[in-house]
C-alpha cells in the first residue's frame, strides 16, 4: 500500500531541551507508511524572559539550540518563536489557535519535545483519525499507550487517555472548550505558569459542574472534556515513549518509578486497527464525567476548605486587615490616612497592592538588608 501524505498540521512545542527535540524530530523523520512534508511542521518555541515578572526562565543559547535543531530537520518547516516566555500554557494555547483558527484544520497532531516516537506513530494517528476521529464526540486521540498495561500489539485496543502527548485533536472539540476554559486561559495569561496562583485556578471549579485540586492546563481541558461530554482515548499499546525524565512535571526519580525507560514500543503497524463502536466512545464519556462531577459533588468543597487554610488567592479584593498586614510586613508601619483604605480596601486585590508597595521608594530603602 502506498504511503499516505500527512496534510494535517504537526505542531511542536519547545522550550530548553534540545536533546529531547532532537530525538524528537529524528523520531518524526524516520515515520513509516506517511510521507510527512516539512511545510505541514510547525515549531513552536516559547521565549526566555517574562515581562510579567522580568524573570528569565530559560537560557536563551539553549532555545536557540532547539530552534536550530528544528531546521535541521525540518529545513522546510516553519518556526514561529515568541519574543518572551509565555509559559506552556499560553504557548500551547497559541499553537492550538494557529492550527484551528489560522489553518483552519479539522483534526491537528500536537507533540511536546518529550515524546519520542515508535515508527510507527504517525501512521497509526493518521489510522485513528480516519476511524475514531469520525465520531462527533471525539476529541483527543493518541497512541503512545500505557506501557504498564498487558496488551497484544497487533491487535490494540481503545482504552482512556491520561496524559496530552503526542495526540490528535478535534477542531469541533477545541472550538467547543474555549468558552469553557477562558476563565482558566485568563488567569495564565497574567502571571508567569511556574508561579501560577494555584488555589485561585481550583476556585473556578465553583462554577463548574466538575472539578479537580489540580491547576495545570492539562487537567484544565481534561474537566472541560468531561463537562462538555468529549472522548480522549489512546490505545494500550505504545507507539511512542515518554522521554522527559527532567521537565515541568516530571523528575528523574519519578521518571524511573513510573518505569518509562524500559517501556516497550511497538514497531510494526498492527495486523487489525482499534475498533470505535458508539457505545465505547460513550462509555468513556460517562465514566470520565461521573468521576469529575462525583468529585465536584462529595469532595470538593471540604478540600477546597483545606487548600485555604494553607494557600490564598493573590487576586481577590483585599480585606481592611490585609491591607494592615501588607503594610506592616513591608512597610513597617499602616497607612496614614483613612483615603487609603478608602481606595484600597475591596478594590484593589492583594496582588496588586503588594507589587505597589514593593515597587515604592520607601520599600526599597527598608529592605536595603536583603542584599
Amino acid at each position: 500500500m502506498a504511503a499516505r501524505e500527512v496534510t494535517r498540521p504537526v505542531i511542536l512545542f519547545a522550550f530548553t531541551r534540545p536533546d529531547y527535540l532532537r530525538r524528537l524530530c529524528l523520531s518524526l523523520k524516520a515515520q513509516q507508511g506517511v510521507v510527512l512534508p516539512d511545510a505541514q511542521l510547525h515549531l513552536l518555541q516559547d521565549g526566555a524572559r517574562s515581562r510579567r515578572s522580568g524573570l528569565t526562565y530559560g537560557d536563551p543559547a539553549r532555545i536557540a539550540e532547539s530552534i536550530a535543531v528544528f531546521r535541521e530537520h525540518f529545513p522546510g518547516g516553519h518556526v514561529h518563536a515568541a519574543p518572551e516566555n509565555l509559559g506552556i500554557a499560553m504557548n500551547l494555547l497559541r499553537g492550538e489557535t494557529l492550527a484551528f483558527r489560522t489553518l483552519r484544520a479539522d483534526i491537528a497532531y500536537f507533540f511536546e519535545e518529550d515524546l519520542e516516537l515508535g515508527p510507527c506513530y504517525l501512521a497509526m494517528l493518521e489510522a485513528l483519525s480516519r476511524g475514531v476521529g469520525r465520531h462527533p464526540r471525539l476529541g483527543y486521540f493518541a497512541a503512545y499507550g500505557d506501557h504498564r498495561r498487558e496488551s497484544d500489539p497487533q491487535a490494540p485496543q481503545l482504552v482512556p487517555l491520561e496524559h496530552h502527548w503526542g495526540f490528535g485533536l478535534t477542531r469541533r472539540c477545541w472550538l467547543a472548550m474555549q468558552p469553557w476554559l477562558q476563565p482558566f486561559h485568563k488567569v495564565y495569561a497574567e502571571v508567569d505558569y511556574q508561579a501560577r496562583p494555584h488555589l485561585r485556578i481550583v476556585e473556578l471549579y465553583g462554577e463548574k459542574g466538575v472539578s479537580s485540586m489540580a491547576s495545570s492546563q492539562d487537567v484544565a481541558k481534561t474537566m472541560a472534556c468531561a463537562e462538555l461530554g468529549f472522548a480522549r482515548v489512546n490505545t494500550d499499546v505504545a507507539f511512542a515513549r515518554y522521554i522527559g525524565a527532567q521537565g515541568e512535571s516530571f523528575r528523574p526519580d519519578r521518571f524511573a518509578a513510573h518505569g518509562f525507560a524500559a517501556a516497550e514500543v511497538a514497531t510494526t503497524m498492527p495486523a487489525r486497527l482499534p475498533e470505535a463502536p458508539t457505545e465505547l466512545i460513550e462509555r468513556i464519556i460517562a465514566e470520565k464525567r461521573d468521576a469529575c462531577a462525583a468529585h465536584r459533588r462529595d469532595a470538593y468543597d471540604a478540600e477546597l476548605a483545606e487548600m485555604r487554610r494553607h494557600m490564598f488567592n493573590p487576586d481577590r479584593p483585599a480585606t481592611r486587615e490585609e491591607v494592615e498586614w501588607l503594610w506592616r510586613l513591608v512597610m513597617d508601619r499602616l497607612p496614614g490616612n483613612e483615603e487609603y483604605y478608602a481606595k484600597n480596601v475591596g478594590i484593589r486585590t492583594l496582588r496588586q497592592i503588594r507589587r505597589s508597595l514593593l515597587r515604592s521608594r520607601e520599600a526599597q530603602g527598608k529592605g536595603f538588608f536583603l542584599d
